[in-house]
């Protein structure tokens, strides 16, 4: 993380603005205000629910760059149902029930790139990116046809209708922060403990090792790898799920290039970056999001394009990918002996 912003604040220097003023001020903008902090929080709640998703097939080396797509099929699910059922259901009925539906949106987006990796030795790195190229237009197809709001079909604007108020997920009390956050904070502790002490999480490490090792063990690769893969999927969509429910309350479109929305990209750092480690992704998403958050005012004080943060996102990535090949904490032991 240190390497990865240090290396990458370098690129102030081609906006005429010094390395450490630029970094001073995206980390003051991400975490030195309260203000500061509850959009920081906002921007972590997605981030937060994506990379423990990741965390689970990661584990077993099954690399899922997928979760956007996931996200969007989540997003869809969880607005359609909710629309249909606002007026049938209590609120808190109605966010159960949206949420269960995210789920299964993620986990069926999730489903061919697994099928066609374990069956066809498809790359699954491929066929999970490109799932995602599907995902956006769906949406767009869909906020722009069968989900456009009355009101934004007056407007021309392609979105769904609003999540009744009421319906959307109340916030922690004496905050502007969405009880998203606490159900990431649930779901990063529920899945620590899955992976470190079940027999499951036992059994995903050690494909992770080698295949053909988890085979002489008597494990069954394809079936916990698919299950892995379910998992996260659904994880993603619940992120979906709580990101229209607790930030935007309507269904819009996303873009490739915006990488305000492109949290199911932006996980993949989140959960290298801990060594996949549910607890670590805690502070790793806050970290991140607070870099997302400080980047967009800096946009705006500076006219540096948020193009640049994705240079940091990048850096950050090649960073903790290198401290995984390496195992840094144990060279460093070893450098001390």
């Amino acid at each position: 993380m240190i390497l990865g912003l240090l290396v990458s604040s370098a690129f102030f220097i081609l906006f005429r603005l010094s390395p450490f003023i630029g970094l001073a001020t995206l980390l003051y903008e991400g975490f030195g205000t309260v203000y500061g902090w509850y959009n920081t929080l906002r921007m972590t709640i997605p981030l937060l629910i994506i990379a423990v998703g990741l965390s689970v097939p990661f584990t077993a080396k099954f690399w899922n760059i997928g979760a956007q797509g996931q996200f969007i099929l989540g997003e869809i699910f969880a607005t359609w149902i909710g629309l249909l059922l606002s007026k049938c259901v209590p609120p808190l009925a109605d966010i159960i029930i949206a949420m269960f539906f995210a789920f299964i949106g993620g986990a069926i987006w999730a489903i061919p790139p697994t099928v066609m990796k374990l069956y066809s030795g498809a790359n699954e790195i491929i066929t999970t990116l490109m799932m995602n190229f599907v995902a956006v237009y769906l949406l767009l197809w869909l906020v722009s046809g069968p989900m456009q709001g009355a009101q934004a079909r007056l407007v021309g604007a392609p979105s769904s209708a609003p999540i009744p108020a009421q319906d959307m997920l109340p916030l922690i009390p004496g905050t502007q922060i969405s009880t998203g956050f606490l159900i990431g904070l649930a779901l990063a502790i529920i899945f620590y403990w899955i992976l470190k002490y079940t027999e499951f999480g036992y059994e995903l490490k050690l494909i992770g090792e080698g295949e053909q090792v988890a085979s002489y063990s008597g494990i069954n690769i394809k079936r916990q790898i698919f299950l892995s893969m379910i998992i996260s999927g659904g994880i993603s969509g619940i992120a979906g799920m709580v990101y229209v429910y607790g930030i935007t309350s309507t269904l819009i479109p996303q873009f490739f290039s915006d990488i305000s929305t492109s949290f199911g990209y932006v996980g993949i750092p989140v959960a290298l970056m801990s060594s996949l480690n549910p607890i670590g992704i805690i502070f790793a998403s806050i970290f991140l999001g607070g870099i997302l958050n400080g980047a967009f005012v800096m946009e705006a004080i500076y006219s540096i394009p948020i193009d640049v943060v994705i240079t940091i996102y990048g850096l950050i990535m090649i960073f903790s990918i290198i401290g995984i090949m390496f195992d840094l904490p144990k060279l460093i032991k070893r450098w001390k002996r």
